[in-house]
């Protein structure tokens, strides 16, 4: 079934790049899933799509987004029902463009074709554990260009079109093969609302970029329909456009004559990625991914990124419950929350009147306490447990929403340098909706996670991980630091108040990006911990002594400084001010 979607209504949540945190998604069902083979990868499990007044369930699911296609979009001001009005153009001077307030573009980096390409792909490799690194080649199999073409045109900084690669990577085999997608996707726009009709568009900024991983198999069509490549549509009657696709798709690519299914990532794999980008999105990266080492340097023309991680498995939870097993609180719960968080175009029976499948994720409900909320309530009525833990390497940058609880030491404005600030990184379930937290009262740096205490055998307990790299500058900001070393310990904090604190360590990194601090802690278990992050430093040499006459009663002497006079000093019509202890003019002068 093809549905039209708009994509900035709700049902975009189903395709656009993963959000910070998760989609939890209340929905019924005509069954629950059949039991399901031990042998059965976590990402082949499909996701219940049909909908009944018999069950009720809930879903907590992390989104990295459907396949996307590349398209150059006309930007106008909502309707009168308040709906954002977009359409594909196919360059900066259609005329069918010529009245929207802004441009913007969405596409995928293609591979650098020379040296000094910018927005390309540098380098794609693998490793497998310590072993030596393991070539990407690019697979005869693509996917095809976009249906919405545009003309690219480097003077405006406008970048693309492009579509997703899919590599083979030899001695990296999955279940599905040794077949890889890489995908790169990168946003960009006008100025918004500065664009009169008949005058020329201003220049692109890039404003989002995400890079992930999959490892994909292949699957021919069978059948005629089987498979359809999304296609942008503009609705005349409507003057808006929708993508039409598969909503419930679970192809990483799909073409009219095949799909792409996402595999099993090999165990102890670590794929890095080098890209050339002519322009900075600067801010502060999201991962889920682990143990990422990243490298950001300026290079004639642009910015080099170099990152490397290994994946990371993300609980997913879709369970379902006859209505008549439910707790006798359920009616007043769902009257007291379901109105709370937005919904999806997926109908959810089971309410009188049918509602919207509610989707309450740590950025749309403006942050973790409601989704966090949601899972408590749920948890024992499903069992604690994931349905699913599919593998996933995701990285992208945070959009202006997320940071807007953000301390000012995170915005890459505040310093010489425009680059990236830092990087946090989980495998839970949740978290929260931006870069840690800085916590003036703890001095320490707050980041809150939760998802099930148990993987799918409901035994198993699910071990999280989390990595934080940001900047020196950052520290110093924050903590008023100067440029002595500094130290950091993490602690986890239970939902209970418990806090259990790791030894204390050197968190530096240079390189040739520049001075970083790294951390990573890993093994906790959940339901809803907080990473608690405090960085200090010691104090220098005189600050000591001071500190420790004090203490001992001594009166500490303050240096004394020579004490400087100028004179003026004159050749002819030539004057010179010499200044120090004891000023002399130089030879041949004399002072006035």
């Amino acid at each position: 079934m093809l549905l039209g979607m708009n994509l900035f209504q709700g049902a975009s949540r189903w395709l656009r790049a993963g959000l910070a945190g998760l989609a939890i998604i209340s929905i019924t069902i005509t069954s629950a899933p059949s039991s399901l083979s031990a042998e059965l990868e976590d990402e082949l499990i499909k996701v219940p799509t049909e909908t009944s007044v018999l069950n009720t369930g809930v879903m907590f699911r992390n989104t990295q987004g459907g396949f996307m296609e590349s398209g150059l979009f006309a930007r106008y001001p909502n309707d009168a029902r308040n709906n954002f009005r977009i359409r594909t153009c196919t360059d900066m001077k259609d005329p069918l463009c010529d009245d929207a307030t802004s441009l913007y573009y969405s596409t995928f980096l293609p591979l650098c074709s020379i040296s000094t390409s910018f927005d390309c792909v540098e380098k794609f490799v693998a490793r497998i554990g310590d072993g030596k690194e393991l070539t990407a080649t690019l697979d005869t199999i693509q996917p095809s260009p976009s249906l919405s073409p545009y003309k690219a045109d480097a003077s405006k900084n406008l970048v693309g079109p492009g579509q997703a690669l899919v590599f083979t990577i030899p001695g990296a085999e999955h279940p599905g093969g040794n077949r890889y997608l890489l995908s790169v996707a990168l946003n960009g726009a006008t100025p918004e609302g500065a664009h009169k009709p008949g005058q020329e568009y201003g220049n692109f900024t890039p404003y989002n970029i995400q890079m992930s991983v999959d490892a994909v198999d292949y699957v021919p069509a069978t059948k005629p329909g089987e498979f359809q490549k999304g296609r942008w549509y503009f609705y005349e009657a409507e003057q808006n456009l929708a993508l039409q696709k598969n909503p419930f798709s679970t192809c990483a690519v799909e073409e009219d004559s095949f799909c792409m299914n996402k595999r099993a990532f090999p165990q102890d794999i670590r794929f890095q990625v080098v890209l050339r980008l002519r322009s900075s999105t600067n801010g502060w990266l999201y991962g889920r991914v682990q143990k990422p080492d990243v490298s950001i340097t300026s290079i004639p023309g642009g910015e080099r990124w170099d990152v490397s991680a290994a994946p990371v498995r993300i609980p997913q939870i879709w369970e379902f419950v006859p209505l008549s097993q439910m707790p006798s609180t359920f009616e007043k719960w769902k009257s007291e929350n379901w109105e709370d968080v937005p919904g999806s175009q997926l109908q959810d029976s089971s309410t009188s009147p049918p509602s919207l499948v509610r989707i309450p994720n740590a950025l749309n409900v403006g942050g973790v306490d409601t989704s966090i909320k949601w899972l408590n309530y749920w948890m024992p009525i499903t069992g604690d447990k994931a349905t699913a833990t599919p593998g996933m390497w995701s990285i992208r940058n945070l959009g202006p929403s997320e940071m807007n609880n953000a301390s000012n030491c995170y915005d890459s404005n505040s310093y010489k340098e425009k680059r990236v600030t830092g990087m946090v990184t989980s495998n839970a379930m949740i978290t929260t909706a931006g870069p840690p937290l800085f916590d003036q009262k703890e001095q320490a740096l707050i980041y809150q996670v939760a998802g099930p205490h148990f993987e799918r055998d409901g035994k198993t307990l699910f071990r999280g991980t989390y990595d934080l790299i940001m900047r020196k500058d950052v520290a110093r900001c924050l903590y008023k630091f100067t440029d002595a070393p500094i130290k950091a310990s993490i602690s986890v904090v239970s939902a209970n108040g418990e806090e259990i604190v790791e030894t204390e360590q050197i968190a530096e990194r240079n390189d040739a990006s520049g001075e970083w601090i790294t951390l990573g802690k890993y093994g906790f278990t959940f339901s809803s911990p907080k990473l608690k992050v405090r960085l200090t430093q010691e104090k220098s040499a005189e600050t000591k002594n001071s500190a420790a006459a004090a203490q001992s009663g001594a009166v500490v002497k303050p240096k004394i400084q020579p004490s400087k006079k100028s004179i003026v000093c004159v050749k002819g019509k030539v004057q010179k001010i010499v200044t120090g202890a004891k000023p002399k003019c130089p030879t041949g002068f004399r002072t006035r």
